[in-house]
């Protein structure tokens, strides 16, 4: 083979997709073991180093040299990357660019580098994920497009690199799932500038009992906004206590935590998509404002009087009075009456007629009067 087609690096995979050899050319191999995502060994040779964290905050690297061991204490920042290594004797210093290219330097300084990832001697890339996806610092961005992402691989940029801002964001495993938090809240953001149903009118909607009385697109629509309300704010308080959890170092409860809001933040995506859904016809959010204002009556429902119903002898004239005109043929719609009809009796009520466009609307005042048997009806 001429050395022109030689290849610069040979790596080995174990059966769970992770890389445990690197032969670079002309160099001695190395092999590398790992806890979770994080390395925790390499072997070079005769020499061994071994790097001490507590999750995934990194304390030191042991080197054994031989018979002689030493221990560097490392300085990192909020992403994990290596600022300094200080030992006994000096310490060394790492200096980056904004995507994490750096000379690489031998011996443990070279061990860990930007994000606290193990650098390829050969070529200088970062191999993300164990192994599983090359990042290169020069181009910054990744050597291949990513497996998971659902855009294929002459989509929509799959060789990014955290979206382009890799001072506030990390990917240790180079796979697209680490994006879904960022996805779920640009979906969020295009649907609440979509038309949608305020939180107060879907919650009192169902308060009046939506759910039985109007259409199942009105009363989804409802239940949509109310549990994404509910659902944000969940995964809003979720997600702080999942970062404080982080913060006081009980990475359990912040793993979990992570997870809850996650699953919060679907679940709002959800009943937003739901709400978009029954708020594109324009007649749910009218619908729903009826409903509240008449208090649970949806506009079908017939007209149910107040006043208890009454016997015929209530209406029948006393020996003084002539008939009453109220038993006559009910008025046409839109003509009044001269004036308010005045009941009196054992259960009496002040009723004045008010006559609407279309039919007559009685409104009931309760009035104590003497019981009389004589007074019946008589008009004023």
């Amino acid at each position: 083979m001429s050395p022109t087609t030689r290849p610069l690096n040979r790596y080995r995979y174990d059966a769970l997709d992770r890389l445990v050899e690197l032969e670079p050319l002309e160099l001695e191999k190395l092999t590398r073991f790992y806890r979770g995502e994080h390395l925790v060994t390499q072997l070079k040779g005769q020499d061994a180093y071994s790097v001490l964290q507590h999750d995934r905050q990194l304390l030191a690297v042991q080197s054994l040299d031989g018979v002689e061991r030493n221990s560097l204490l490392l300085v990192t920042d909020q992403q994990r990357s290596v600022l300094q290594m200080t030992g006994p004797d000096a310490g060394v210093r790492q200096v980056y660019a904004p995507y994490g290219h750096r000379r690489v330097e031998s011996g443990p300084g070279g061990l860990l580098g930007f994000t606290g990832e193990a650098v390829d001697p050969a070529t200088g890339h970062y191999l993300l994920g164990n192994g599983h996806r090359a990042f290169n610092p020069v181009l910054m961005r990744f050597n291949r497009p990513d497996s998971l992402s659902p855009f294929g691989r002459g989509g929509l940029n799959a060789y990014a690199y955290c979206l382009g801002d890799p001072v506030n964001f990390s990917d240790p495993t180079g796979r697209f799932a680490r994006l879904i938090t960022s996805l779920f809240s640009v979906a969020n953001a295009r649907i609440t500038m979509s038309p949608a149903i305020p939180f107060k009118l879907a919650k009192d909607a169902l308060q009046w009992g939506a759910a039985g009385r109007l259409p199942y697109k009105y009363t989804l629509g409802a239940a949509g906004s109310t549990v994404a309300g509910v659902a944000t704010m969940a995964s809003a308080l979720t997600g702080v206590a999942s970062a404080v959890a982080g913060i006081t170092g009980d990475s359990e409860s912040a793993k979990t935590l992570g997870f809850i809001a996650l699953g919060l933040a679907g679940l709002t995506v959800v009943s937003r998509a739901t709400v978009y859904w029954a708020a594109r016809d324009p007649k749910t959010v009218t619908a729903l404002k009826r409903f509240v204002e008449n208090k649970g009556r949806a506009p079908s429902d017939p007209f149910r009087p107040s006043a208890p119903p009454m016997s015929p002898s209530f209406f029948s004239p006393g020996p003084d009075q002539p008939s009453a005109p109220f038993l006559t043929p009910p008025p046409t719609p839109g003509i009044l009456r001269s004036g308010p009809l005045k009941l009196a009796g054992k259960r009496s009520y002040d009723e004045m007629l008010e006559v609407a466009a279309t039919r007559p609307i009685l409104v009931a005042r309760r009035q104590r009067s003497p019981l009389n048997p004589n007074k019946k009806i008589r008009w004023t």
